[in-house]
Protein backbone atom coordinates (compact mmCIF):
# COMPACT_ATOMS: atom_id res chain seq x y z
CA UNK A 1 0.00 0.00 0.00
CA UNK A 2 2.81 2.40 0.88
CA UNK A 3 4.64 1.74 -2.37
CA UNK A 4 1.48 2.28 -4.40
CA UNK A 5 0.69 5.54 -2.66
CA UNK A 6 4.18 6.86 -3.20
CA UNK A 7 4.18 5.82 -6.84
CA UNK A 8 0.93 7.68 -7.39
CA UNK A 9 2.38 10.75 -5.75
CA UNK A 10 5.35 10.98 -8.12
CA UNK A 11 3.91 9.59 -11.35
CA UNK A 12 5.12 11.68 -14.24
CA UNK A 13 7.39 13.88 -12.13
CA UNK A 14 10.83 14.85 -13.37
CA UNK A 15 13.67 13.66 -11.14
CA UNK A 16 16.46 15.99 -10.03
CA UNK A 17 18.92 13.07 -9.99
CA UNK A 18 20.40 11.23 -12.96
CA UNK A 19 19.30 7.67 -13.68
CA UNK A 20 22.66 6.45 -12.39
CA UNK A 21 22.27 8.29 -9.09
CA UNK A 22 18.75 6.91 -8.69
CA UNK A 23 20.01 3.38 -9.38
CA UNK A 24 22.56 3.76 -6.60
CA UNK A 25 19.77 4.86 -4.27
CA UNK A 26 17.89 1.67 -5.10
CA UNK A 27 21.02 -0.39 -4.53
CA UNK A 28 21.34 1.20 -1.08
CA UNK A 29 17.73 0.28 -0.28
CA UNK A 30 18.45 -3.38 -1.00
CA UNK A 31 21.65 -3.08 1.02
CA UNK A 32 19.62 -1.75 3.96
CA UNK A 33 17.37 -4.81 3.76
CA UNK A 34 20.48 -6.99 3.65
CA UNK A 35 21.85 -5.21 6.72
CA UNK A 36 18.56 -5.70 8.57
CA UNK A 37 18.82 -9.48 8.12
CA UNK A 38 22.52 -9.53 8.95
CA UNK A 39 21.55 -8.25 12.41
CA UNK A 40 19.50 -11.44 12.87
CA UNK A 41 22.25 -13.70 11.54
CA UNK A 42 25.04 -12.25 13.70
CA UNK A 43 23.08 -11.52 16.86
CA UNK A 44 22.72 -7.75 16.63
CA UNK A 45 26.47 -7.29 16.31
CA UNK A 46 27.35 -3.65 17.17
CA UNK A 47 29.69 -3.30 14.18
CA UNK A 48 26.93 -4.48 11.84
CA UNK A 49 24.47 -2.04 13.39
CA UNK A 50 26.95 0.82 13.03
CA UNK A 51 27.56 -0.06 9.37
CA UNK A 52 23.82 -0.18 8.73
CA UNK A 53 23.26 3.14 10.45
CA UNK A 54 26.02 4.71 8.34
CA UNK A 55 24.46 3.34 5.15
CA UNK A 56 21.07 4.77 6.13
CA UNK A 57 22.61 8.13 7.02
CA UNK A 58 24.36 8.24 3.65
CA UNK A 59 21.07 7.46 1.96
CA UNK A 60 19.39 10.26 3.86
CA UNK A 61 22.12 12.52 2.56
CA UNK A 62 21.24 11.51 -1.00
CA UNK A 63 17.61 12.33 -0.34
CA UNK A 64 18.51 15.69 1.19
CA UNK A 65 20.53 16.49 -1.92
CA UNK A 66 17.58 15.47 -4.08
CA UNK A 67 15.29 17.76 -2.10
CA UNK A 68 17.77 20.59 -2.41
CA UNK A 69 17.83 20.25 -6.20
CA UNK A 70 14.08 19.79 -6.63
CA UNK A 71 12.06 22.40 -8.48
CA UNK A 72 8.41 22.55 -9.48
CA UNK A 73 6.93 19.07 -9.85
CA UNK A 74 10.19 17.57 -8.60
CA UNK A 75 9.32 18.72 -5.08
CA UNK A 76 6.61 16.08 -4.71
CA UNK A 77 8.98 13.39 -5.90
CA UNK A 78 11.68 14.47 -3.48
CA UNK A 79 9.16 14.49 -0.63
CA UNK A 80 8.06 10.96 -1.52
CA UNK A 81 11.66 9.74 -1.49
CA UNK A 82 12.17 11.42 1.88
CA UNK A 83 9.13 9.65 3.37
CA UNK A 84 10.09 6.31 1.85
CA UNK A 85 13.69 6.47 3.05
CA UNK A 86 12.64 7.53 6.55
CA UNK A 87 10.23 4.55 6.77
CA UNK A 88 12.93 2.21 5.48
CA UNK A 89 15.48 3.51 7.98
CA UNK A 90 13.19 3.14 10.99
CA UNK A 91 12.34 -0.43 10.08
CA UNK A 92 15.88 -1.47 9.19
CA UNK A 93 17.19 -0.49 12.62
CA UNK A 94 14.33 -2.19 14.48
CA UNK A 95 14.73 -5.94 14.13
CA UNK A 96 12.98 -7.95 16.88
CA UNK A 97 14.58 -11.22 15.76
CA UNK A 98 18.01 -9.69 16.31
CA UNK A 99 17.33 -7.72 19.49
CA UNK A 100 14.70 -9.87 21.25
CA UNK A 101 15.10 -13.28 19.64
CA UNK A 102 11.62 -13.75 18.25
CA UNK A 103 10.47 -13.81 14.65
CA UNK A 104 8.17 -10.86 14.06
CA UNK A 105 6.42 -11.42 10.73
CA UNK A 106 5.14 -7.86 10.77
CA UNK A 107 8.69 -6.54 10.94
CA UNK A 108 9.84 -8.83 8.13
CA UNK A 109 6.85 -7.84 6.01
CA UNK A 110 7.45 -4.15 6.61
CA UNK A 111 11.14 -4.52 5.75
CA UNK A 112 10.04 -5.93 2.40
CA UNK A 113 7.43 -3.28 1.68
CA UNK A 114 9.59 -0.32 2.69
CA UNK A 115 12.43 -1.57 0.49
CA UNK A 116 10.06 -2.01 -2.42
CA UNK A 117 8.68 1.48 -1.85
CA UNK A 118 12.10 2.99 -2.57
CA UNK A 119 12.77 0.64 -5.49
CA UNK A 120 9.44 1.41 -7.11
CA UNK A 121 9.93 5.15 -6.72
CA UNK A 122 13.23 4.80 -8.56
CA UNK A 123 11.65 2.73 -11.31
CA UNK A 124 8.80 5.23 -11.77
CA UNK A 125 11.04 8.30 -11.78
CA UNK A 126 11.73 10.18 -15.01
CA UNK A 127 15.38 11.22 -14.62
CA UNK A 128 15.67 12.99 -17.96
CA UNK A 129 19.07 13.73 -19.49
CA UNK A 130 21.90 13.10 -19.04
CA UNK A 131 21.40 9.62 -17.61
CA UNK A 132 24.72 9.65 -15.76
CA UNK A 133 27.94 7.74 -16.25
CA UNK A 134 28.01 3.94 -16.19
CA UNK A 135 24.27 3.46 -15.68
CA UNK A 136 24.48 -0.15 -16.87
CA UNK A 137 27.18 -0.95 -14.28
CA UNK A 138 25.06 0.72 -11.59
CA UNK A 139 22.16 -1.52 -12.67
CA UNK A 140 24.41 -4.57 -12.30
CA UNK A 141 25.04 -3.52 -8.71
CA UNK A 142 21.29 -3.18 -8.14
CA UNK A 143 20.78 -6.75 -9.40
CA UNK A 144 23.48 -8.06 -7.10
CA UNK A 145 22.26 -6.16 -4.03
CA UNK A 146 18.68 -7.34 -4.60
CA UNK A 147 19.81 -10.97 -4.86
CA UNK A 148 22.12 -10.61 -1.84
CA UNK A 149 19.34 -9.12 0.27
CA UNK A 150 17.07 -12.07 -0.51
CA UNK A 151 19.91 -14.49 0.15
CA UNK A 152 20.43 -13.04 3.63
CA UNK A 153 16.69 -12.85 4.30
CA UNK A 154 16.25 -16.58 3.75
CA UNK A 155 19.43 -17.38 5.64
CA UNK A 156 18.10 -15.38 8.60
CA UNK A 157 14.63 -16.96 8.64
CA UNK A 158 12.85 -19.19 6.08
CA UNK A 159 9.77 -16.96 6.00
CA UNK A 160 11.62 -13.67 5.70
CA UNK A 161 11.77 -13.72 1.89
CA UNK A 162 10.25 -11.13 -0.39
CA UNK A 163 6.85 -12.90 -0.74
CA UNK A 164 6.10 -12.07 2.94
CA UNK A 165 3.79 -9.08 2.98
CA UNK A 166 4.04 -8.41 -0.75
CA UNK A 167 2.34 -11.27 -2.60
CA UNK A 168 5.35 -11.53 -4.89
CA UNK A 169 6.52 -14.97 -6.06
CA UNK A 170 9.66 -16.45 -4.49
CA UNK A 171 12.91 -15.45 -6.13
CA UNK A 172 14.29 -18.03 -8.55
CA UNK A 173 17.93 -17.80 -7.57
CA UNK A 174 19.22 -19.83 -10.50
CA UNK A 175 17.54 -17.52 -13.01
CA UNK A 176 18.65 -14.38 -11.18
CA UNK A 177 22.23 -15.62 -10.97
CA UNK A 178 22.26 -16.47 -14.69
CA UNK A 179 20.99 -12.95 -15.42
CA UNK A 180 23.88 -11.47 -13.44
CA UNK A 181 26.31 -13.76 -15.29
CA UNK A 182 24.95 -12.44 -18.60
CA UNK A 183 25.02 -8.79 -17.48
CA UNK A 184 28.61 -9.12 -16.33
CA UNK A 185 29.76 -10.80 -19.52
CA UNK A 186 28.08 -8.15 -21.68
CA UNK A 187 29.56 -5.29 -19.66
CA UNK A 188 33.06 -6.72 -19.84
CA UNK A 189 32.86 -6.59 -23.63
CA UNK A 190 31.24 -3.17 -23.71
CA UNK A 191 33.91 -1.58 -21.51
CA UNK A 192 36.93 -3.54 -22.75
CA UNK A 193 38.69 -0.32 -23.75
CA UNK A 194 37.75 1.59 -20.57
CA UNK A 195 40.51 0.87 -18.07
CA UNK A 196 38.69 2.23 -15.02
CA UNK A 197 35.43 0.39 -15.73
CA UNK A 198 37.27 -2.81 -16.65
CA UNK A 199 39.11 -2.81 -13.34
CA UNK A 200 35.84 -2.44 -11.44
CA UNK A 201 34.17 -5.20 -13.48
CA UNK A 202 37.15 -7.51 -12.86
CA UNK A 203 36.76 -6.87 -9.13
CA UNK A 204 33.00 -7.53 -9.34
CA UNK A 205 33.60 -10.78 -11.21
CA UNK A 206 36.19 -11.92 -8.67
CA UNK A 207 33.78 -11.40 -5.79
CA UNK A 208 30.85 -12.90 -7.71
CA UNK A 209 32.76 -16.11 -8.46
CA UNK A 210 33.29 -16.72 -4.74
CA UNK A 211 29.56 -16.80 -3.95
CA UNK A 212 28.09 -17.88 -7.29
CA UNK A 213 28.15 -21.61 -6.63
CA UNK A 214 26.16 -21.30 -3.39
CA UNK A 215 23.19 -19.72 -5.17
CA UNK A 216 21.36 -22.36 -7.28
CA UNK A 217 20.27 -24.40 -4.23
CA UNK A 218 19.44 -21.37 -2.09
CA UNK A 219 15.72 -22.22 -2.13
CA UNK A 220 16.46 -25.54 -0.40
CA UNK A 221 16.41 -25.35 3.40
CA UNK A 222 19.32 -27.78 3.81
CA UNK A 223 21.59 -25.95 1.38
CA UNK A 224 24.92 -24.69 2.73
CA UNK A 225 24.66 -20.91 3.05
CA UNK A 226 27.41 -18.31 3.45
CA UNK A 227 25.45 -15.16 4.34
CA UNK A 228 28.23 -13.13 5.94
CA UNK A 229 30.60 -13.80 3.06
CA UNK A 230 27.84 -12.81 0.65
CA UNK A 231 27.17 -9.64 2.65
CA UNK A 232 30.84 -8.65 2.65
CA UNK A 233 31.35 -9.24 -1.05
CA UNK A 234 28.08 -7.61 -2.11
CA UNK A 235 28.97 -4.60 0.03
CA UNK A 236 32.43 -4.38 -1.51
CA UNK A 237 30.90 -4.53 -4.98
CA UNK A 238 28.45 -1.73 -4.15
CA UNK A 239 31.24 0.46 -2.78
CA UNK A 240 33.50 -0.05 -5.81
CA UNK A 241 30.65 0.67 -8.23
CA UNK A 242 29.70 3.78 -6.27
CA UNK A 243 33.27 5.07 -6.57
CA UNK A 244 33.15 4.49 -10.32
CA UNK A 245 29.84 6.22 -10.98
CA UNK A 246 30.30 9.13 -8.56
CA UNK A 247 29.67 12.42 -10.42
Amino acid sequence: MLAGALMATVSGAQAAFSATELAMMEADAWRARMGFHLLSIRGDNPEDRDALRQLLDDGQGRVAELKGQAEGEEVAQASAFDTAWDDLSKRALDNPLASLGYADYGAMSEMNTTTLAVAELVEKADPGEPEGAYLDIAELSVSMQRLASEYLALAAFPSAGMPTGTGLPPMDFAIEAKSIDDQLESLKGRYASDVQASEVLAFVEQRWVFVRNTIPRMNENDANKVPYLFYRYATQVAERVEELVAP
